[in-house]
């Protein structure tokens, strides 16, 4: 395959990857892990080795059919993300979850270009429920269609609220919104893994989520795909969610503007310091 590969053939290939990845975490959950403490840009979270194992072979499938692409992992966060055929992977999206034995995670494969994601798969190998997306095609689920929910009333919506502050005055801001959030919607979620929660998105299960904290392996995937099911994925200043996206709202758009007016009445708006 060459950069000029068209979308299908691309989405081929990133299902393939996800599903060797997917492999490796249900061969490796549920059974003594070696876990330790990695940090990145001052953040410290776990790791674990059942995620090496899958960034292993997603890059053994990609090294097979696009050997020349570059391969943006949170395990290995290197090269150019701005790139004509970038790979954006996150191996194991909710290692908190997995390591604890709790059967909520997944892994995420976008390949994107100039920093915008053409297709876009996530894969819960727990339920094996295969997301997928191409840019102009409609988002799918196990090959059948998915939508945004329509709902229009806040009290009506359920949400997820992601991640906590990444400082004191961070984590008051927070809460402070969480708090309102509660009151607003109908009910908040957190279920530890924020590509499974862009991805229930689009397809109807969450109206909407709030992300404080995300990295572009966290959503690159996830953007495309309520964006392709009919729904929006924005910063909290209302840009399209890309690689340098930090707090970023992704809803069905007919509550965008609330979950909006929210983060940005909390403070959520302020830069990271």
């Amino acid at each position: 395959m060459t950069g000029s590969t068209d979308c299908s053939g691309m989405l081929s290939v990133a299902v393939e990857a996800a599903r060797a990845g997917g492999g490796e975490l249900i061969d490796r959950f549920d059974t003594d892990l070696d876990v330790q403490w990695k940090t990145w840009q001052g953040e410290k979270s776990i790791v674990t080795d059942a995620d090496f194992a899958a960034d292993q072979a997603i890059r053994k499938v990609l090294g097979r059919h696009v050997p020349s692409h570059t391969i943006f992992s949170e395990e290995f966060p290197e090269g150019d993300v701005l790139g004509d055929d970038v790979w954006v992977i996150d191996p194991l999206d909710g290692t908190d979850n997995y390591s604890r034995g709790q059967p909520q995670f997944c892994v995420s494969v976008a390949h994107t270009r100039a920093g915008v994601a053409d297709v876009a798969v996530i894969y819960d190998p727990i339920r094996d429920e295969m997301f997928s997306a191409t840019a102009g095609s409609a988002s799918m689920l196990n090959g059948h269609h998915i939508e945004v929910t329509t709902r229009t009333d806040p009290s009506d919506c359920s949400v997820a609220w992601a991640q906590r502050g990444v400082n004191p005055d961070d984590e008051v801001r927070f809460n402070a919104a969480l708090a309102e959030a509660a009151r607003v919607f109908y009910r908040i979620r957190m279920t530890g893994s924020s590509a499974i929660e862009t991805a229930w998105v689009a397809a109807g299960r969450f109206d909407g989520a709030l992300f404080s904290n995300v990295k572009w392996w966290d959503h690159a995937s996830g953007g495309l795909l309520v964006q392709q099911a009919g729904g929006q994925a924005t910063d909290v200043h209302r840009h399209p969610a890309g690689p340098d996206s930090r707090r970023c709202v992704f809803s069905n758009g007919l509550i965008h503007d609330v979950m909006l007016g929210l983060a940005s009445k909390h403070g959520l708006e302020i830069p990271f310091s």
